[in-house]
């Protein structure tokens, strides 16, 4: 059944990585998305680690639960989720657009609750906030899974295949290149695929040519959506490959054979304090002064 949460009282239902695997969240989030059209009082979050909807009254009927908070508590999840203190690498930057991007996608589909928007519009302003001061950037999950890919083979000047061409392929594209690797981008989209590729001086291509030119690449990085079926090799035939979307895009079959040298979205999701103490110091204090300024403009609605 439905669950009924009191009508004035924010509430957020989240299941998050360490928690379950992605493929769960997956089909979390697609149950959410089948009720959610029209209804102006839930904004789902949904990102490689974790999936939360947020709203006001009645909470989504799903199989699939994790935690569920209410009130001050969902607010200040909320409020943390946006400062990048819920994230695998702390303080990182993706999660803030991504915050962004679940509130602008909400009001360009449907009327939004003035509640729900302005609980996301304060969150957005804490998250810029608490950057707005740091001194050194953290790092995102891109790097870190280009990382991942160095400790098993030196990329510079080798050739390295980005499957994707996002934000996060864009991201994963642009630490290879750091890296010194000679870039190949393989999309579904071959001239959105050309475009990243002209930026770091390589080649796009489609996903069925990229599947052919991965065996014999050092390294591939993906950051799909959706399956990529047109990837048949052998795993003994592949590189290491690391895969940073969620669910994964490779092939369950191939992901089981590459014995130690495939790195999944879930396995990223390691607590990392990279960013000097002083920034969850000072992000702590924001949130908890922007949650009680929601609460207490909440309160004053009635």
């Amino acid at each position: 059944m439905i669950r009924e949460m009191l009508p004035r009282q924010p509430w957020v239902m989240a299941l998050q990585a360490d928690r379950s695997h992605a493929d769960e969240r997956a089909r979390l989030a697609a149950a959410i998305e089948n009720q959610m059209a029209g209804n102006g009082q839930w904004i789902l979050l949904s990102t490689c680690h974790r999936v939360e909807v947020y709203g006001f009254g009645a909470m989504p009927e799903v199989e699939i639960l994790g935690w569920v908070d209410e009130g001050e508590g969902s607010v200040r999840h909320l409020m943390r989720v946006a400062a990048g203190l819920e994230s695998a690498i702390v303080g990182e930057d993706e999660i803030l657009h991504q915050v962004r991007d679940a509130l602008k996608q909400a009001r360009e589909s449907r009327t939004l609750d003035s509640r729900l928007q302005r609980m996301f519009e304060t969150a957005i302003a804490a998250g810029r906030r608490a950057r707005a001061g740091r001194t050194s950037s953290s790092g995102n999950l891109a790097q870190k899974a280009v990382a991942w890919l160095q400790q098993k083979s030196p990329l510079a000047g080798k050739p390295v295949l980005v499957v994707g061409a996002g934000r996060m392929a864009s991201n994963l594209a642009h630490a290879a290149r750091l890296a010194g690797a000679e870039l190949t981008i393989a999309s579904r989209d071959v001239m959105k695929a050309r475009r990243l590729a002209r930026v770091y001086e390589g080649a796009g291509v489609g996903l069925a040519v990229g599947a052919g030119l991965a065996p014999r690449t050092a390294a591939v990085a993906v950051a799909l959506a959706g399956p990529w079926h047109e990837l048949q090799a052998r795993p003994e035939d592949l590189p290491p490959i690391a895969d940073i979307s969620a669910p994964s895009a490779i092939p369950v079959s191939i992901r089981a054979g590459l014995n130690g040298g495939f790195l999944g979205i879930d396995d990223l999701f390691i607590r990392s304090k990279s960013l000097p103490g002083a920034y969850t110091d000072a992000a702590v204090r924001l949130v908890d002064s922007k949650t009680s300024e929601y609460v207490r403009w909440l309160g004053e609605r009635g």
